[in-house]
């Protein structure tokens, strides 16, 4: 693999185009895949007249924004772009059947494109070793706490501030209850905020990016991910990631059915506190419905496992038009 820098950046637009374009000429590649949704219609018109074998249009989320810092540019540009990434692509793909269908929606208006699923792949390596480190021992967390989790980034819609409230309202019968937040964004100083103001210091931590949430996952009770339902996640890869770990978790009908392999260890509630709370106690006080091995195993055998995504990637890049 070769990583081709632009040496100019996208806000100078006019140059960026003509870069990417000289480039794409120079290397005479077979495929073009692109991956950046709604934004991939601004650079995708340069293309015209350059005989690629294939042209995919690749979507990861439900969000339709654009990076343009303006709400009524995002509103004029919107369509637009999006029909232009149609237009110069051979085949859409998207990361869920439900990111695939959001995308689809209606009748392409200039040609039929291709459509497609292809999952992320998963290393499960890492979720087969045994930790060594404990995370308890690390954050000063007594060996017999109970350990709730959060991962993903501090935004409005992963919603780690509900996470925060089900806690405060967990420790008001329960100290040996502990909340570990992993993540970065605009959340996380408000993160911090009202954890000073609920009086939690004692009982959360908040860790930042880490690159050993396998790890964590595997010394965890319970996985809390409350999505805002509207709009879905694409995925929700660290859903998929905690069921690999065999733990257990609460969510909302905010993740998509393509991330829910295995249905033992998911619950998914509406956004209500008191529901999350009492259901946090149901859980923590029963047997694990299925094991570790066995998650990992189930894992092992689905369309995320790396081996497996692997080969859906090929067979896309090889198929006849």
């Amino acid at each position: 693999g070769i990583i081709l820098y632009s040496p100019v950046s996208i806000s100078q637009k006019f140059s960026f185009l003509k870069q990417l374009r000289a480039t794409l000429l120079k290397g005479s590649y077979d495929i073009l895949h692109v991956h950046h949704d709604f934004l991939s219609g601004f650079y995708l018109p340069v293309t015209l007249g350059i005989p690629f074998k294939q042209r995919i249009l690749h979507i990861h989320n439900n969000d339709q924004a654009l990076p343009v810092g303006n709400p009524i540019l995002h509103t004029v540009l919107l369509n637009p772009l999006k029909w232009l990434g149609y237009l110069f692509s051979d085949t859409l793909v998207g990361i869920s059947k439900h990111t695939l269908s959001k995308h689809v929606g209606q009748k392409f208006k200039y040609k039929n494109l291709s459509q497609q699923v292809l999952y992320y792949g998963i290393d499960l390596t890492v979720f087969k070793a045994a930790p060594k480190t404990s995370i308890r021992q690390e954050l000063m967390i007594p060996d017999t706490a109970k350990l709730l989790l959060f991962v993903g980034r501090m935004n409005e819609f992963k919603n780690p501030l509900f996470v925060l409230a089900v806690a405060t309202e967990l420790a008001k019968t329960d100290p040996h209850i502990y909340t570990v937040f992993i993540g970065a964004g605009e959340l996380e100083q408000p993160l911090h905020d009202q954890i000073k103001k609920n009086h939690m210091e004692g009982q959360t931590r908040v860790l930042g990016w880490r690159d050993d949430t396998a790890m964590i996952m595997k010394q965890s009770d319970l996985f809390l991910f409350p999505r805002l339902e509207v709009p879905k996640e694409g995925l929700g890869l660290v859903v998929v990631e905690a069921q690999a770990a065999g733990l257990p978790m609460l969510t909302t009908q905010g993740i998509v059915d393509d991330a829910i392999v295995i249905p033992e260890l998911v619950q998914r509630l509406p956004l209500d506190v008191t529901v999350w709370v009492e259901e946090v106690k149901k859980i923590l006080n029963q047997p694990q419905k299925i094991t570790k091995a066995e998650a990992l195993a189930k894992m092992e055998a689905s369309c995320f496992e790396l081996g497996n995504a692997t080969q859906q990637l090929i067979e896309l890049y090889e198929r006849p038009l």
